[in-house]
């Protein structure tokens, strides 16, 4: 299966939005393949997907789904592969959120992501701590992974110096990722990221600032780029 190493999205049978957070350009380097994946809930994974997950050596599967989301729809795990819970709702309910889903490709996602900024902090930080932690290749998800599983990535290629654009990239190609997967209209336009992005630099100074700002240790933050990033000399 050398084939899976060759490409940032990979594609399986019932699990759709997959792709590793490899090759993106930093300041000093790039961040590495094979380190860091995102994908959509691993529900509906085949046989074959299960395979392919554990040829790609990933060691966990973070689910930053809520508890009630997890009980409807349990992920498959590889045989040998730890999972991990950690909702990224923190202490609110699916219910609690306020966004327009039912409008395509909405511009109301943002309020969503800032409701999470605001409330969540302690799960935003046991997840960062929990990645900066884990030696092995993580998988990391929620349902669709684009909303809970797209701030993750945002911290995470923030903590690398990732491009602001590159981040935002990341982030919009979702939509096109899940359409035959999800019936969740509500999309990923850029104008979501693009905004967030806008908020936390103003409030906070930048998402680095947010990290430090809610306890995310200097430390951490070093450890986590060390697993992360390829530095060019």
């Amino acid at each position: 299966m050398e084939e899976l190493f060759a490409s940032r999205r990979i594609p399986f049978q019932g699990i759709a939005n997959f792709r590793d957070l490899g090759g993106f350009p930093t300041e000093n380097g790039y961040t590495r393949y094979h380190r860091f994946f995102r994908s959509t809930h691993l529900a509906k994974a085949t046989v074959s997907d299960l395979e392919k997950l554990q040829a790609l050596r990933i060691g966990t599967v973070l689910d930053l789904r809520h508890p009630s989301e997890i009980a409807v729809q349990p992920d498959m795990i590889p045989e040998n592969t730890k999972y991990m819970a950690i909702s990224l709702l923190g202490p609110m309910a699916p219910q609690d959120i306020r966004v327009n889903s039912q409008v395509r490709d909405t511009k109301t996602l943002f309020t969503m992501y800032k409701q999470i900024i605001e409330n969540s902090e302690s799960a935003i930080r046991e997840v960062i701590t929990f990645l900066s932690e884990t030696p092995d290749p993580v998988l990391f998800h929620c349902a669709a992974g684009k909303d809970r599983t797209g701030l993750i990535a945002m911290f995470l290629l923030s903590i690398v110096g990732a491009d602001r654009m590159d981040i935002i990239a990341d982030y919009e190609i979702s939509r096109t990722y899940i359409q035959d997967f999800s019936n969740d209209v509500s999309g990923s336009n850029y104008h979501n990221m693009d905004k967030l992005l806008g908020y936390l630099q103003n409030i906070y100074g930048g998402p680095v600032h947010y990290l430090h700002d809610i306890g995310v240790s200097e430390g951490v933050m070093e450890k986590l780029a060390i697993h992360f990033m390829k530095k060019i000399s």
